[in-house]
């Protein structure tokens, strides 16, 4: 039916039983915010375990499988986690501090159709120049999040460098905490 839920599973248990409402054509989100968009048709051949979900570049983390409902558009969702996650940070460290800001600029920049030539290839660039490189795994996991998002989302990234979008609606559907920094002005 859609719903979200909360559901308590085994681990192991074949993600083709939890995503069985989902669309080919979608994506799912395995592990939170710090995991991996994977393709819906890759989803469901795989199993809710680390071993399983690593040969698709994606682990259990925390526990999360969501799908953006069909009717928004992932890359935009994506682009405003990002931004929150830029803001969410320490700021104590390179990575954090500059690394993923220009990363959520870029994937803005390309969610709303305005990307110059070279922004995808910047934003691949800083994802590998930040991994490894924090103080914490912060860095890391955003990067791995944006990463996956540009490969699961490549065809939404193609239309949207053409001024189209397959999202219909603008209400957001990621969560981001209530009062949670929007700018850097908030944060500062």
């Amino acid at each position: 039916d859609g719903a979200p839920r909360v559901v308590e599973v085994p681990l192991g248990m074949p993600l083709k039983a939890l995503l069985s409402d989902v669309r080919a054509d979608q994506a799912v989100l395995i592990g939170g915010y710090h995991g991996s968009w994977l393709p819906a048709t890759e989803a469901v051949r795989l199993t809710l375990d680390n071993q399983s979900l690593a040969a698709a570049g994606a682990r259990v983390g925390a526990g999360i499988l969501l799908t953006p409902p069909p009717d928004r558009c992932a890359l935009i969702e994506t682009a405003a986690v990002v931004r929150y996650l830029a803001l969410e940070s320490a700021g104590q460290c390179g990575p954090c501090l500059n690394g993923l800001p220009r990363m959520a600029a870029a994937l803005t920049e390309i969610a709303v159709g305005r990307q110059r030539g070279q922004t995808q290839a910047d934003v691949e660039r800083w994802a590998g120049l930040v991994t490894g490189r924090g103080a914490c795994h912060h860095p890391d996991g955003t990067a791995r999040f944006v990463r996956s998002a540009l490969i699961a989302f490549a065809a939404e990234v193609s239309r949207h460098q053409r001024g189209q979008c397959t999202g219909t609606s603008k209400r957001p559907f990621l969560p981001i905490p209530h009062g949670s920094a929007r700018t850097e002005e908030d944060w500062m």
